[in-house]
C-alpha cells in the first residue's frame, strides 16, 4: 500500500508540473503573437499557471 505522505508529494507534484507545463505553453502563445487580440489574455494566464505551479512546488520541496 502507498504511504500517505507519498500520496500527498505525487498529489502536489502532479498538478505542478501541469500548471509548468501550460504557464510556458501560453507564454509561447504570448510571444509569439498568435493572437494579437488575445495577447494581454495570454500573458496573464501564463503568469497566473506560472504562480500556481511555483506554489505547489514550493510546498511539495516542503513535505
Amino acid at each position: 500500500m502507498i504511504s500517505p505522505d507519498l500520496a500527498i508529494k505525487i498529489l502536489l507534484l502532479v498538478p505542478a508540473i501541469i500548471f509548468l507545463f501550460y504557464s510556458a505553453v501560453y507564454l509561447l502563445l504570448f510571444e509569439l503573437n498568435v493572437q494579437p487580440r488575445l495577447s494581454r489574455t495570454y500573458r496573464n494566464i501564463s503568469i497566473t499557471l506560472l504562480g500556481g505551479g511555483i506554489l505547489f512546488l514550493a510546498i511539495y520541496l516542503m513535505i
